[in-house]
């Protein structure tokens, strides 16, 4: 690969990354819910899943991955795994509703099991969504020639696409946090709860039927 063609691939992730989505939504829904911290994990699963398609994609596993579509009940697991978490997270969204805290003590504390959960589900979005999958195992291929692939230029793509994640984790988490602590301020983040817990179902509901 030359310059210019990483260049391009760089665009690509670009767009991609940044294209609205329900992965996005779900990361900034995700830091309003639980912080920054959550919002940055989230994002980290999606880069990883990213990755693994991106992985699949240059080592010639295409045809594998297609092959393993076939076997729906492997994505129907992953489907259920990642709506059942965001489903989790909405109850607790739905309970800070409910039951709104003191304004000093909205924020959650961050544990490792909590982390973990959120890791999860933002691993299982782009295991399961069709926009991923799309770009890494048909419209790549179709611009780039991913046989030309070295060891170097995929450490390269990968960096590209970690940076790309950082930008991207930083923009709408970053802004995501201010919104939450001005909601904080104002005495209407039960109101921001509320609108996190429809915002987590509909994503879940999304993952379960596309």
């Amino acid at each position: 690969m030359t310059a210019l063609t990483l260049a391009a691939f760089a665009g690509a992730i670009f767009i991609l990354f940044f294209t609205p989505g329900p992965g996005n939504v779900a990361m900034v829904a995700r830091t309003l819910d639980a912080g920054p911290a959550h919002g940055f994990v989230y994002g980290g699963g999606i880069i990883t899943g990213d990755i693994f398609w991106l992985t699949v994609a240059i080592t010639g596993l295409s045809a594998a991955a297609e092959a393993a579509s076939g076997y729906q009940g492997l994505f129907w697991i992953a489907k259920l795994v990642g709506a059942g978490i965001l489903l989790w997270f909405a109850w607790g969204a739905f309970q800070g509703w409910r039951h709104p805290a003191l304004p000093d003590r909205v924020a959650k504390p961050v544990s490792k099991r909590g982390l973990l959960a959120t890791y999860a589900a933002g691993v299982a979005m782009p295991l399961t969504n069709p926009k991923p999958i799309v770009f890494y195992l048909s419209l790549l291929p179709a611009f780039f020639d991913l046989s030309q692939v070295t060891p170097v230029t995929y450490a390269i793509m990968v960096s590209i696409m970690l940076a790309m994640y950082a930008l991207t984790a930083t923009v709408h988490v970053g802004l995501a946090h201010k919104a939450r602590d001005w909601l904080k301020a104002k005495g209407v983040k039960r109101w921001a709860d509320l609108l996190t817990a429809v915002i987590m179902t509909a994503v879940a509901i999304l993952l379960l039927t596309h």
